[in-house]
Order: C-alpha cells, then structure tokens, then sequence
C-alpha cells in the first residue's frame, strides 16, 4: 500500500545544523510539560468544525489512514484518530516533548533500514496546545525521533528551490497554514504578532532546541526557541533585540540599538585613550545621571592605582565624557566599592 512520502532523518539532517553556545538564546526558563496530557476522545465534527474535519478527512484520504481492514471491523475514521490521539500522547511522554496533543494521525507506516537492520516504521504529525506541530516517528526496537512542522517547511522549500520534488509538509488542520502556526505559537508564549514572513533558523542538537525567527507587520520581531524530542521544554519568546545580546541577532527585523554591556564601557576608555585594562569582574556600574544622561562606571585597574570611575553619555546624549579617579568621584556622589579602590 503507498502512503505519504515522509522526510527522513537524512533529509532533515541536510537542512540543520548545530548552533555554537553563543548563538543560542540562553536556558530557557524552566523544563517540564505544559499541562497534563489530555487522552479523550479523537476529532468530531461539532469539536472541530465542519470545515476543518473536512480538511482532516481529505488527509487521511491522502494518508489512506481508513483501511478496508478497518471498515471491516466496523471502525470510522473518528475511532482510528482516537487512537492515533492517544498513541502519541503516550509518545511525547517517553520522548519526551513538551507538547499537550491536541490532534494526531498516523500517516506512513512500513519497513525500513536503520543501523542495517529491518524495523517497522510508523509516522504520526501531531498538533499541540502550545501551538507547536511534529512528525515524531517510531522505529521499534530503535529511538523515535521527530522533527517540527517548520524543519519539514524548510526542506520542502530547499526541495523547491533545488529543482526536485517537494516533500511532505504538515497538514492536520491546525498546521497546514503555517503563518496561522507562526502566530498561535507567539500568541500562546504572550507576545502580540500579525506575521509577516518566518524564517527557519536551525537547531542545537546538544540541547534539542531548534530556532525560528518571525517579522510582524508593524515592524517588530521575534525569535522562539523550542523543545524537540529530547527536550520537554516550553517555548521560549525573545523580541529581536534580546536575542541579539546573546548572539542570534534577526534578519528579517531591527535589532534595534547595539547592546550596551560591560565590554561596552571598556571599549569606550580604549577609544578614549583612557589606560585601564579591566575585565568584567573589575568593572562596576554605579549608576546613570538623570539630569546629563550618562552611565557611572568605575574600573579597577593596575594602570589607575586610585581607581577610576568614567562618566559615558547615553546615546542621544549631549553630555561630555569624564573621568576622575575615585576620591574626586566621592566627591561628586559616585561611591567606589571594588576591591582596591576603597
């Protein structure tokens, strides 16, 4: 029996790559599922929708989910997405993945070759609560793995753009318009975002987290950072600028204002030709001035013996730059506190 052309781990490894530490977002807050999985019963129409039972219907048609086996014993394509529901359910589990599954469909099953022996294979897409969709896939007695709705997007459009054969996209009714996804998965992580386009941006194999980058139409954007099978983590949003200070700056929207950062404050003295070499741990911020609009920042270095604490406008200030060592800046209020500058 021919089912659906599913991507394999070969094809998806083609499009991903491992992303350095310092490109990745940081831990995302926290690990752990998003709620208690919900088992009940498979999609009806008054659940879901005359339309969108429609459209899962001409997909299991695709994926000849309803087999005359099936029919035979009396089932309906209800019964079977019922146990496909509760199937995966038990599956992101054992993955594990964060992911509340809302609906699922098995949509290829036969026999493939993995690590040169002969295993049953059987694919399942899956929408989830969070707004998340995967193919996850078992390979008995090997690991399942899985990969999201937006790596196989991504292959396709590889695909496309090589000149060869599109492969199998997402299509459960709730992952077929990927922008619709884009913007329940932002809107279900707390941020407001009518897309405007999306772009995959790869994966961390180490941590099983892969990256999307999303341009709204008033001109913000974001980056989420999600768990793939392995990392039962909860999607994590950064707005662009965020996510530039850690290294994965967007491409598709302002990053706005370079970020300021201690680095930032030693680069200043080296422009002004000011001696200090100080590291993170030997510079301080005080404050900021309210009035001139400028950081207080004090160094401890061997080159200032009586410390130095520097005065370095904002930006769109029109204040001057100082320095003075730290008995004058006493003086002016701006207290020394590192060691050796008492």
């Amino acid at each position: 029996m021919k089912q659906l052309t599913v991507l394999t781990a070969a094809a998806i490894a083609a499009i991903m790559f491992s992303m350095p530490g310092s490109a990745q977002m940081g831990p995302a807050p926290g690990s752990g599922g998003d709620g208690g999985a919900r088992t009940g019963v498979g999609p009806s129409r008054d659940l879901m929708g005359q339309e969108q039972f429609n459209a899962l219907s001409e997909y299991a048609d695709r994926a000849k989910r309803l087999t005359k086996e099936d029919k035979a014993k009396g089932k309906k394509l209800e019964d079977l997405l019922a146990e496909d529901k509760a199937f995966v359910t038990e599956l992101v589990k054992k993955l594990p993945l964060n992911c509340e599954v809302t609906d699922a469909i098995r949509t290829a099953e036969g026999p493939e070759t993995v690590n040169g022996k002969t295993v049953n294979t059987q694919t399942y897409e899956t929408s989830c609560a969070n707004g998340m969709g995967y193919f996850l896939v078992t390979q008995d007695p090997e690991k399942p793995y899985g990969f999201s709705c937006f790596a196989a997007d991504a292959t396709r459009q590889a695909d496309i753009k090589a000149g060869r054969k599109g492969t199998t996209v997402c299509s459960l009714p709730n992952n077929a318009d990927m922008k619709k996804m884009a913007s329940t998965i932002l809107s279900k992580a707390g941020a407001t975002c009518t897309i405007k386009d999306y772009r995959y941006i790869g994966q961390s194999a180490a941590n099983h987290t892969e990256f999307v980058e999303y341009a709204c139409d008033d001109g913000k954007g974001y980056i989420t950072v999600a768990g793939l099978p392995g990392a039962a983590i909860p999607v994590h949003v950064e707005t662009c600028p965020q996510s530039a200070t850690r290294g994965l700056p967007c491409k598709m929207s302002d990053n706005g204002a370079p970020p300021v950062t201690l680095k930032t404050f030693r680069d200043t003295l080296a422009e002004k030709k000011i001696s200090c070499e100080a590291t993170d741990q030997t510079t301080r911020v005080i404050g900021q001035e309210n009035s001139k609009k400028r950081y207080v920042v004090e160094f401890q270095c061997p080159q200032q013996p009586k410390g130095l604490v520097a005065y370095i406008p904002l930006a769109g200030s029109t204040a001057p730059f100082e320095v003075a060592d730290c008995a004058a800046a006493a003086k002016r209020g701006a207290l020394c506190a590192l060691p050796g500058n008492k």
